[in-house]
């Protein structure tokens, strides 16, 4: 498919290529990672459709010669690529990017670039089933128009959620504390994994949901619970994992530092009648450390940790504990190595297998499954 923003914008990488060949590459990037451990590496889950799969978006709002550009960072720079979509996205984005055009011009909004006091910096999105959740990100509240916005939103998408996030910040950090709701309704709310889901601007989603539930999906599949099972869930996130866990098996831990993410967890569990899960909030290296598993009977570990992958004392304490199995998610495929390779470094862990998935396609990114079991 063709983008008529490629030559700009830079985003995408290999769209040219057939997608099987991608996926073959991604494949093989895994294998090369993993070639000094003894483990078979499946071939790389891909899209059904690996376009229109993106359900979150940053917008940059910019000013050059006068005029409002409202797109993309060119990749690797500071210059703005204006756009009126991507393929990346399905047609909400057109849809989206055309209200905030109308709007700035409108309502004569200005750029934090621009020298006449501008305001707006982005525009924080996601969507799904036509349901948007819209965060103005701006340095003050003070400017006008949000009104005709949310009412403009509203005639455009079946649900509208409105907020705005004040961000002073000198660097390119999107959203900076907590977003203030504005209009419409607070939550976006959509079914997934057939849990009602509900969520605020802060909390954290993949942008992929049907790869994202194959994961999430194939983990449960890997831990291998049953009536008699405790999980332990690490960087468990807004709870996702936790509630997919806890209806297959006897308790979940759920261990998650963000407090905004462990309250948004609590009220999902509860919409969805889960009462089989524990929540604890602080560092995992910390939390973990407190869990009593002496009456846990079979106990296994779930772990999705950010880019930087796992502290040393996360892994120390994860072994102490002797979990029967241990799947490792990974959004960065050179951490999860390095961590791997520490678990097994006493021989009590062996790794099996390792699932790649194409979670972000036409990038060079590879999220990973990886199953750990412990030697009898």
């Amino acid at each position: 498919m063709k983008c008529k923003f490629e030559k700009d914008c830079g985003g995408c990488v290999g769209l040219e290529k057939d997608y099987e060949e991608l996926l073959v590459e991604k494949t093989n990037d895994i294998k090369n990672i993993f070639s000094s451990l003894d483990a078979k590496v499946h071939k790389c889950v891909g899209n059904f459709y690996p376009y229109k799969y993106r359900n979150k978006v940053h917008l940059v709002f910019h000013e050059l010669k006068g005029k409002m550009l409202i797109g993309f960072f060119k990749d690797g720079s500071s210059k703005v690529v204006d756009i009126n979509g991507c393929m990346l996205f399905d047609n909400w984005l057109n849809k989206l990017v055309a209200i905030l055009k109308e709007w700035v011009s409108r309502f004569k909004l200005r750029a934090v670039n621009s020298y006449n006091g501008g305001v707006l910096k982005y525009a924080h999105a996601r969507c799904i089933e036509d349901n948007i959740q819209l965060s103005i990100v701006a340095t003050t509240d003070n400017f006008a128009g949000r009104d005709w916005l949310l009412k403009k939103l509203q005639e455009n998408f079946k649900t509208v959620s409105l907020y705005l996030n004040i961000n002073r910040r000198s660097d390119n950090m999107v959203l900076d504390g907590i977003s203030k709701f504005v209009g419409g309704e607070k939550f976006l709310k959509f079914n997934f994994l057939s849990f009602n889901i509900s969520i605020e601007p802060n909390s954290f989603l993949q942008v992929n949901l049907p790869i994202a539930q194959k994961m999430y999906k194939k983990a449960l599949s890997l831990l291998q619970v049953n009536e008699n099972t405790t999980v332990i869930d690490l960087y468990s996130g807004i709870g996702i994992t936790s509630m997919l866990f806890a209806k297959n098996c006897k308790k979940v831990i759920s261990c998650e530092e963000v407090v905004t993410a462990v309250n948004n967890a609590k009220y999902m569990a509860k919409i969805n009648d889960i009462k089989n899960i524990e929540f604890k909030t602080g560092k995992c290296e910390d939390v973990i450390g407190q869990i009593s598993t002496n009456n846990y009977g079979d106990l296994v570990v779930f772990v999705d940790p950010a880019r930087a992958g796992l502290d040393i004392k996360v892994i120390d304490a994860i072994k102490s504990i002797k979990p029967r199995n241990i799947v490792y998610m990974s959004c960065n495929p050179d951490t999860a190595y390095r961590d791997i390779k520490h678990i097994i470094n006493d021989n009590n862990y062996v790794l099996t297998d390792i699932y790649p998935y194409d979670m972000f396609s036409f990038t060079k990114h590879v999220e990973t499954l990886v199953c750990l079991q412990r030697q009898v």
